[in-house]
């Protein structure tokens, strides 16, 4: 059936943005180590809407058993030990449009697909790649309106700042961990190289943890990244089922902790900070999504068309945040 008329066009891009949401999460989602084992994990969540805030009940205090005999007294003093962190839903839109002369030309269903094709294919990759950057980033962008990343969950000052509506300042369970080795915060190091990333890797993740719960997955920019490759020699050069099972390239290393895995993160675009790595506990981190705003079409219906353009615009939209739940087992360093 031809495609007669811009509301014809305007219903054809919005019904193949919905058919192809599937596909767009799989893009967005199977891009990175990250975010493709919180989706083997099921921790891409989609959150029951709460209104203009995103709210996430966390533990941040634990109970104090005590030992006892006789008639000794039981402390009884409460505690809080469950709040809510609130977070601000981030909004992402990867809007493209039609004009009225591209529609002209191609007005058979089979050429306005292949235009329609080429333009949703252009929107993927501008919503996968503006993804990426926001789950580095310290969610400064756009005015504030980015996704809260890596930078601003994972900080270089621990001890201050509010995050998630809480304050690290005066919740001590609430803070991350950061190292910098130059000024030797890892004992017995001051420098990163082939003779001791893994060491420094491995007195870490045992440093931060507790209950089997660890920095799991850790990530390196570039120039971190070649002393991790030379410091392993060819037969120690292996890969977790986890790894291998999800598609990534990357070692395993069996810590005092647990194994680990570590990846690179570089290539075009890259937007890792220069000299960092993160260590991140997988079971403590989540992306949740707004209910019906998973890379879904923007433009509800037929889309939209300008009132002083001869175009038809749709667009692809995300709507949720990553959320650090658990930062004790969370890392940054620095080299």
């Amino acid at each position: 059936m031809p495609i007669t008329s811009r509301f014809d066009a305007g219903q054809a891009l919005t019904v193949s943005v919905a058919n192809r949401q599937r596909q767009i999460q799989d893009i967005v989602y199977n891009a990175t180590p990250l975010t493709r084992i919180l989706k083997d994990q099921g921790r891409i969540m989609e959150k029951r809407a709460s209104g203009p805030e995103l709210r996430v009940p966390v533990m941040f205090d634990k109970l104090q058993a005590q030992w006892f005999t006789g008639y000794d007294k039981i402390s009884i003093m409460p505690k809080e030990l469950i709040n809510s962190a609130i977070f601000n839903w981030s909004r992402v839109v990867a809007p493209f449009s039609l004009n009225g002369t591209e529609l002209l030309y191609n007005r058979g269903e089979a050429e306005f697909i292949d235009l329609a094709a080429t333009y949703i294919e252009a929107a993927e990759m501008s919503a996968k790649e503006t993804f990426e950057e926001g789950l580095i980033s310290d969610g400064t962008a756009d005015g504030g309106r980015q996704m809260q990343g890596l930078g601003v969950a994972v900080p270089i000052v621990t001890n201050a700042g509010i995050y998630g509506s809480i304050d690290r300042g005066t919740v001590a369970n609430w803070r991350t961990s950061f190292y910098d080795i130059s000024n030797g915060d890892v004992s017995g190091f001051a420098t990163w190289d082939s003779t001791t990333a893994r060491a420094i890797v491995s007195q870490i993740a045992l440093a931060r943890s507790r209950g089997g719960r660890y920095p799991d997955l850790w990530i390196f920019s570039s120039d971190m990244w070649p002393a991790i490759e030379a410091s392993f020699v060819a037969h120690q050069r292996i890969v977790s089922e986890r790894l291998g099972r999800l598609g990534f390239s990357g070692y395993t290393y069996m810590t005092a902790a647990g194994p680990v895995d570590l990846v690179a993160a570089g290539g075009i675009g890259n937007v890792m900070p220069a000299n960092t790595a993160f260590g991140i506990d997988t079971k403590g981190a989540a992306i949740y999504t707004f209910p019906g705003q998973d890379f879904v079409p923007f433009h509800p219906g037929n889309g939209i068309r300008p009132v002083n353009q001869d175009a038809v615009a749709q667009g692809i939209v995300w709507s949720g945040q990553f959320v650090v739940e658990n930062p004790l087992f969370t890392v940054r360093v620095r080299v």
